[in-house]
């Protein structure tokens, strides 16, 4: 049962499940009553000037949650921008490994400022674009700072699959990052751009690579492997070059089915493989949190070919 008056309820609905404090006046909520709804939990108070009906959002879900607050950006400041990993996700960008609990934004303001969940950042030019949450900096301004705020392995995660999506081009890419090159953590920015590539299809990939390439190692990512014939035998995530060796990121996905038939096309496969020469290695989820391993795993097997 609500006591939100129903035309402020529909608003919210409209809103990410979010209103303001000048929407509720508006409506002829007043302040005593706003507190009550709090005490009550029908309603949320992420920041000051800001509320969310409690049926209407998950707080739960951090990337939600994010996406909500990241529209209430809009509601709160009408000059507002989403920067950082905050547009990376409002592009519709895949995000991996990074705290959502901060949103970034940018404003025509002298100082960096904290509102709750809001961190905002002045604004210095940075070219934008339209999003269905608000005005966010483009695309590659985004992922350059999401490397810089979150790390290199993080933003080549974000970077590979807007590349693959073909949400942005390598070339724009590294003019954002250009830019802030020599700026406090510049340097993640142009690890990432080192690393990425839009060859790689998941999240499980690009970790793999970047752990494996930053052990020293050399990948061709998606090498289509063919018979004495010229017949495919398959597309391997990655050829060590210069090697024989195949390392396959195992995801599992593909076997979680339990069907056979996907078991035993997958078992021919690699046997193929085997008789043509190549040694194949497959680095797990497992893999992926001890680098140190998944890196001698693949030395061992280049030692054995």
């Amino acid at each position: 049962m609500t006591s939100l008056d129903p035309s402020l309820r529909a608003l919210a609905e409209a809103q990410h499940g979010l209103f303001t404090t000048k929407q509720a006046h508006r409506t002829g909520l007043s302040a005593v009553a706003l507190v009550h709804a709090v005490r009550s939990e029908e309603l949320l108070h992420p920041a000051r000037g800001l509320y969310a009906v409690a049926e209407l959002v998950d707080p739960t879900s951090p990337s939600r949650w994010h996406t909500d607050l990241s529209f209430g950006a809009g509601l709160l400041w009408d000059d507002a921008t989403l920067s950082s990993t905050t547009a990376v996700l409002a592009h519709g960008v895949q995000v991996w490994g990074a705290g959502l609990s901060t949103v970034h934004v940018l404003r025509p303001i002298d100082r960096s400022i904290r509102v709750g969940p809001y961190r905002v950042r002045q604004w210095t030019g940075q070219p934008t674009a339209p999003t269905a949450v608000g005005a966010a900096v483009d695309l590659p301004t985004a992922l350059a700072a999401h490397a810089m705020e979150q790390g290199v392995v993080q933003g080549v995660v974000s970077a590979d699959h807007a590349l693959h999506q073909g949400l942005v081009s390598f070339d724009d890419l590294q003019a954002a990052v250009e830019v802030v090159g020599g700026w406090r953590h510049g340097s993640r920015a142009v690890s990432m751009l080192s690393f990425a590539n839009g060859l790689r299809e998941s999240v499980g990939e690009s970790r793999c690579s970047v752990i494996l390439e930053m052990a020293g190692l050399v990948l061709t990512p998606q090498v289509e492997i063919r018979d004495h014939d010229g017949r495919l035998v398959g597309r391997v995530d990655f050829l060590v070059h210069g090697t024989n060796v195949i390392v396959e990121f195992d995801g599992r996905m593909k076997y979680d089915s339990g069907d056979p038939a996907v078991l035993w096309a997958e078992k021919r496969r690699e046997d193929e493989l085997r008789r043509l020469g190549y040694v194949v290695v497959r680095i797990t989820w497992a893999d992926l949190e001890r680098p140190g391993a998944a890196a001698a795993k693949v030395r061992s097997a280049i030692a054995a070919a």
